[in-house]
């Protein structure tokens, strides 16, 4: 076996499984193997799928790198080659149809699909993540590592589409498989809280911490699923415990957990826990991403921080902002910036101000077609419930109530758990 073999087999284990640093194995290779295709592709994608942006240095330099090598190119390389570029100058939607005509041609190929389900969560698209696994799943031997890898993202994507029966059933076997698969845990966890069932999904949490605390990459969003429960529980001293110590000054950067951070602060308020300080220590862990847009869902949890701490100049500067940027720029962001983006962040300041009946004119006519921003249904929940409460509060009681009745049909298992919000006993 080549020693540029072994390297992204080695990287493939870390990135699907969450652990050490998948970049810096690969950037290893290139450095003793210049000629290493898909070590500088997928270090390009690596870096976009972590929040860089298509023009910054490392993704500049994997894909020229890759360019120079085209011409020796098999077919698989040239699709993650093309794959890569796409999502360097913002076609994200071209990015995934790449890597799944990888996957179409060879099922076998677990790091197109894994690079492709991760496209397909930031694009909000719920059938993909759910289809693209189970039609690759035939090409895994039973029981192996590999087909509980892809075990896990089928869960997800079944849990997405509303599957909840199987998809907790896949989860389960995929983490019966290797429990440090911390992608198929999330899974489960994710039906769990769609069916409101917090205590269950305390105990799932707690008893595979050991697996997947050690899995960086996804640790805090474990938390932040953890902390959920919690809420719904109404036990928020341990939520702020948590947050404080996995969350907090000088805990992590990394834009997943800047972006569960803001989430779970927002929800904090909403059921009116004072969450002191916070804001204003998370908003400048945000600052360098101010401008970059590459995401509508990170801006939008830049904004909620900026407001959240109170500096209406930064906001401004981050609305007109994207403003310019889904103006003058093409791409899957810019388009999903101008036509939701821009609104939903309009509405969730308005509800920071108080302005409950702006908040439903911006948020109700579009907050039953808010998957392209991307994030999971537990995560766009969160606009979900901004919206109800802000019903209420602006007297638009019939609207409350339809909002009431959409998150019921959405968390099938959870009929009373918006009675827990004193301002949403309305249904």
């Amino acid at each position: 076996m080549s020693t540029t073999v072994i390297a992204l087999d080695k990287a493939l284990g870390e990135y699907l499984g969450f652990v050490a640093d998948p970049v810096a194995t690969l950037a290893a290779a290139v450095e003793a193997d210049p000629g290493f295709i898909l070590g500088h592709t997928t270090i390009a994608a690596l870096h976009c799928l972590g929040g860089s942006t298509g023009d910054a240095p490392p993704v500049r330099e994997a894909l020229a790198a890759a360019d120079a090598l085209a011409a020796s190119a098999t077919s698989r390389e040239g699709l993650h080659i093309s794959a890569a570029h796409a999502w360097a100058a913002g076609d994200i939607t071209g990015a995934a149809a790449f890597w799944e005509v990888a996957v179409e041609t060879d099922s076998a190929d677990l790091l197109a699909l894994r690079l492709a389900h991760d496209t397909h969560f930031y694009l909000g698209a719920s059938k993909k993540l759910r289809d693209v696994p189970l039609s690759a799943l035939p090409a895994y031997a039973p029981r192996s590592r590999e087909r509980g890898f892809v075990l896990g993202m089928a869960a997800f994507g079944l849990e997405e589409t509303g599957d909840y029966t199987h998809a907790e059933m896949v989860g389960r076997e995929s983490v019966e498989i290797n429990p440090g698969d911390s992608w198929g845990v999330h899974a489960v966890a994710h039906v769990l809280e769609m069916q409101d069932r917090p205590q269950e999904g305390v105990a799932w949490l707690r008893r595979l911490e050991p697996h997947w605390a050690q899995a960086g990459g996804l640790a805090v969003h474990q938390w932040w699923h953890l902390t959920l429960y919690l809420i719904e529980q109404g036990r928020f001293d341990e939520v702020l415990e948590i947050y404080d110590a996995q969350f907090g000054i000088g805990v992590s950067s990394q834009i997943l957990d800047l972006v569960d951070a803001a989430a779970l602060l927002w929800r904090l308020e909403l059921v009116g826990v004072d969450v002191g300080g916070r804001w204003r220590d998370l908003a400048p862990l945000w600052a360098a991403h101010a401008d970059e847009h590459v995401l509508v869902f990170n801006d939008v949890h830049i904004s909620i921080t900026l407001a959240g701490s109170g500096d209406e100049t930064a906001s401004d500067q981050l609305e007109a902002s994207i403003l310019v940027y889904a103006m003058r720029e093409k791409g899957t962001n810019a388009e999903v910036s101008k036509a939701l983006g821009l609104r939903v962040i309009q509405a969730l300041r308005a509800f920071r101000h108080g302005d409950y009946a702006r908040t439903v004119g911006l948020l109700g006519p579009i907050y039953q077609d808010l998957a392209p921003i991307g994030g999971s249904n537990a995560q766009r929940d969160l606009f979900i419930q901004t919206l109800g409460i802000a019903a209420f509060k602006a007297g638009e009681i019939d609207i409350a109530r339809a909002v009431v009745a959409e998150r019921r049909k959405l968390k099938s298992g959870s009929p009373h758990a918006w009675l827990k919000y004193s301002a949403l006993r309305v249904a």
